[in-house]
């Protein structure tokens, strides 16, 4: 019979005590060392300050995203609001031309009927006109409008009464004798004339009123 000695003996397994210590890993000498571990801290808070810092970066932009877009629409309004306001201002200044050019025009609505009615009162005897028209000669700021008159007078006393008769009413001023010549009709001789003058709007104190509907 044939027997195995699984426990060996005495020495062999004094000498495994003996060993079996060595044969278990060795922790590294640091692992203790206050510096690696304060080493170890600060990287840990480096990795954390750097990934707030990502994060806080990222939110930075998207919130000056948020107002790049805000001020862009308000840049937007605020031009269509100025054209709009360019418009309006440019409708304002047709509309106040023409308003203009109306007061204009109500204003001197009675211009001609007031030099018709001076003209004949300021002609003499034996004068007589051929033409009454407007001209191109006016005051600086174009309010006096000019007219021409030409005609016949029987002697050079007569168109020289009748331009200080034109002279005297409130409403000429500026009467030049253009021309003048010595015409013969019929067996008469006569002066036919040219003259040039402005209309003047009078003082109020010398314009006479007369109401449109009598009183009853």
């Amino acid at each position: 019979m044939i027997e195995v000695n699984l426990l060996g003996s005495a020495e062999q397994r004094r000498t495994s005590a003996a060993l079996a210590p060595s044969r278990l890993p060795k922790l590294p000498a640091s692992a203790g060392d206050p510096t690696t571990a304060a080493l170890g801290g600060l990287g840990l808070l480096l990795l954390l300050w750097m990934g707030y810092s990502f994060w806080s970066l990222g939110s930075q932009t998207a919130e000056l995203q948020t107002q790049l877009d805000q001020e862009l629409a308000d840049s937007t309004r605020l031009a269509a609001t100025m054209s709009r306001t360019e418009l309006l201002r440019a409708r304002q200044d047709t509309i106040q031309k023409r308003i203009e050019v109306i007061r204009g025009v109500d204003e001197r609505r009675y211009v001609w009927p007031h030099l018709m009615d001076e003209i004949s009162r300021a002609l003499p005897a034996f004068t007589w006109l051929t033409k009454v028209a407007g001209s191109d000669v006016a005051s600086a700021d174009g309010a006096a409008p000019g007219f021409n008159l030409e005609g016949n007078a029987a002697s050079t006393q007569s168109l020289t009464q009748f331009m200080k008769n034109l002279e005297m009413s409130p409403f000429i001023r500026g009467v030049t004798l253009v021309t003048t010549a010595q015409q013969e009709a019929e067996g008469h001789t006569f002066q036919k004339f040219t003259l040039e003058a402005q209309y003047e709007t009078p003082d109020s104190s010398v314009v006479r009123t007369v109401p449109v509907v009598s009183a009853p």
